[in-house]
């Protein structure tokens, strides 16, 4: 976690907010398999995306729509990725310095694809989080 200041250091109270993110995949639930059929399968990935920065965790083969992988990765967040929250934290406390501009929210995404020996890998599903509302409501641990 790092210490962020205002524009001024005389602007205000400093805040906490953290520098970096820590994202355990456990499973998938309710994935469309690769083809119609009722006995379809799948050989399942997921790419989870921060920013820039990717990772991807191992092949499950042969899964029925609910893989588990239970893989751990850590991403730094890019620079002013929390600004909304930060904005939200001033606002709260009657002071936002820096309220001018609207930066992007930064967003975890996990996209989950079948591995094609041949062609094009297809995808499965995704789900996107939203960091600033996860850090927004606390230090505790989060499951989404």
């Amino acid at each position: 976690m790092a210490l962020v200041r205002g524009a001024e250091p005389a602007a205000g109270p400093s805040r906490w907010l953290p520098t970096h993110v820590q994202v355990t995949v456990l499973r998938a639930r309710g994935l469309r398999g690769k083809s119609s059929g009722a006995g379809s399968t799948s050989d399942a990935y997921t790419v989870i995306q921060v920013g820039r920065e990717k990772y991807s965790t191992s092949v499950v083969e042969k899964t029925h729509g609910c893989p588990e992988w239970r893989e751990e990765c850590s991403f730094e967040l890019p620079p002013g990725a929390l600004d909304g929250l930060l904005r939200a934290q001033e606002a709260d406390a009657g002071q936002a310095p820096w309220a001018a501009g609207s930066a992007a929210a930064c967003e975890l995404v996990l996209t989950t694809m079948h591995r094609s020996l041949i062609g094009v890998d297809k995808f499965l599903g995704q789900a996107t989080v939203a960091l600033d509302e996860v850090f927004g409501a606390g230090r505790a641990q989060h499951t989404q």
